[in-house]
């Protein structure tokens, strides 16, 4: 069961939390999602596609939760919303990942997965090279290449990051996208 928390669960989280917004519950949707594929290993095991599998039980925990949540009446109760406590810094790390992601989605799988890996540190980049039994040296190469293209493309797509001299990410710049007018269509 590791080794499917360890391939798919940076991509469920990024699934749910891209469309519930809110870390916690899409932290506690992710961990709902690996108990039912827990329970249902056997499901899971023989899957043809196990990230397939996986991002369908990930749908459906989210499908139950949005039911779940509209079932319940609030009446006059005013709740606090959890995007109060959200740090700017927590909002603009996640902005970012996601940014991050969509472009690592334009990747064919080998390389989208491989470059999920990379990003979050799943695996050291000796353990890939030696799982993909290709030379360090050259694994080296084609990460390296992936993440300035990566970056071009970041930079000219999504934001404009700002660093302080210890060179720490302290801001983004959304990239402003060309308003379409009837003319464009």
């Amino acid at each position: 069961m590791e080794q499917y928390w360890k391939a798919y669960s940076d991509k469920v989280f990024f699934f749910l939390n891209k469309r519930i917004r809110n870390r916690e519950v899409a932290r506690d949707l992710l961990q709902d999602t690996f108990q039912k594929a827990l329970t249902n290993k056997n499901q899971l095991q023989n899957a043809e596609n196990p990230e397939a599998w996986l991002m369908s039980v990930a749908r459906n925990t989210l499908i139950d939760y949005t039911r779940k949540k509209k079932e319940v009446s609030l009446g006059d109760i005013q709740m606090i919303n959890s995007e109060d406590f959200t740090s700017d810094k927590e909002r603009l790390v996640d902005g970012i990942a996601e940014c991050l992601y969509e472009l690592i989605d334009e990747y064919d799988d080998d390389e989208r997965q491989l470059l999920i890996d990379v990003f979050t540190k799943s695996m050291t980049q000796k353990e890939m090279a030696k799982a993909l039994d290709i030379p360090y040296s050259t694994f080296k190469s084609r990460i390296q290449k992936a993440r300035e293209q990566i970056l071009t493309e970041f930079k000219n797509r999504c934001c404009t990051l700002s660093r302080n001299s210890k060179g720490e990410i302290i801001g983004c710049t959304p990239i402003e996208k060309p308003q379409m007018t009837a003319a464009d269509c």
